[in-house]
C-alpha cells in the first residue's frame, strides 16, 4: 500500500472514529488492539497520526496499551524502532510454529529463523511486553512434536502466549481442500491439555 492509499485510509478512520465519538462519552479507553490482518504494512508515520487522533478524541488511560499484529516475514528492525517510537507499546507475533514442515503445510510465507529473527528484534527495539501465537492440531503433528513446538516458543520468554487449535475457516484454502492427516478426536484433546498443563507450569494463565 502506497504512502497516499495509506493516508487516505487513516483518514477515513478517523472520520469514522469522529461519528462514532458520541456512542462511546464518559467511557476510558484502557487498551488498543491494531490486528485483523497485517497492520504493520502501514508506516510508523500513518499509526502515529491515528493514534494521536484516538488520544484528541477520546478519554485514554496515560499507560493505554497500544498493540500491533506482526508477521514474520514482513518486518524490519527500523520499523520496529519506528513504531514503538510512534506509541506501539506491545507486539503480538504471528509465529504459529517453530516447525518449518508445519509453516509449510499451513501456508505460511516465514520460517522458524525468521520467527524467532523478528523476536529478537522486537527485544532490541525496547518491546518489553510481548505476546507470540502457537497454533496445535496441525497436519501430520504428534503429540510430542505439538509438545517440543510450545516447549521451545516457551524458551523464547514472552510475556504472553496465545495458544489455539487450528480451526478451518469457510473461504480459505484448507475450506476448498481440507489438510491430510489432522488430530483425531483423541488426540486433539491430549494435545489441548498438554498444552494448557505446559503452559501453566511455566507461569502462563
Amino acid at each position: 500500500m502506497g504512502e497516499l492509499q495509506q493516508q487516505q485510509y487513516i483518514d477515513a478512520l478517523i472520520k469514522d472514529l469522529e461519528q462514532d465519538v458520541p456512542l462511546v462519552w464518559g467511557r476510558t479507553v484502557s487498551s488498543i488492539f491494531m490486528g485483523g490482518g497485517t497492520p504493520s504494512l502501514f508506516s510508523a508515520s500513518s499509526i502515529k497520526k491515528l493514534l494521536n487522533a484516538v488520544r484528541a478524541l477520546l478519554n485514554c488511560k496515560p499507560a493505554m496499551e497500544v498493540t500491533m499484529e506482526v508477521n514474520p516475514g514482513t518486518e524490519e528492525y527500523d520499523n520496529l524502532i519506528e513504531y514503538k517510537q510512534a506509541g506501539i507499546n506491545r507486539l503480538s507475533i504471528g509465529v504459529q510454529s517453530l516447525n518449518n514442515d508445519n509453516l509449510t503445510r499451513l501456508g505460511r510465507i516465514h520460517t522458524a529463523e525468521q520467527a524467532i529473527t523478528v523476536y529478537d528484534h522486537a527485544r532490541a527495539a525496547g518491546f518489553d511486553n510481548i505476546n507470540l501465537d502457537m497454533m496445535f492440531a496441525l497436519p501430520k503433528q504428534s503429540l510430542e512434536q505439538a509438545k517440543e513446538d510450545l516447549l521451545q516458543l516457551i524458551g523464547l520468554q514472552p510475556q504472553h502466549v496465545s495458544y489455539y487449535q487450528l480451526t478451518i475457516e469457510a473461504n480459505t484454502l484448507f475450506a476448498v481442500k481440507t489438510p491430510e492427516q489432522l488430530p483425531d478426536a483423541e488426540n486433539l484433546e491430549a494435545m489441548y491439555l498438554q498444552g494448557n498443563t505446559i503452559l501453566q507450569e511455566h507461569g502462563y494463565q
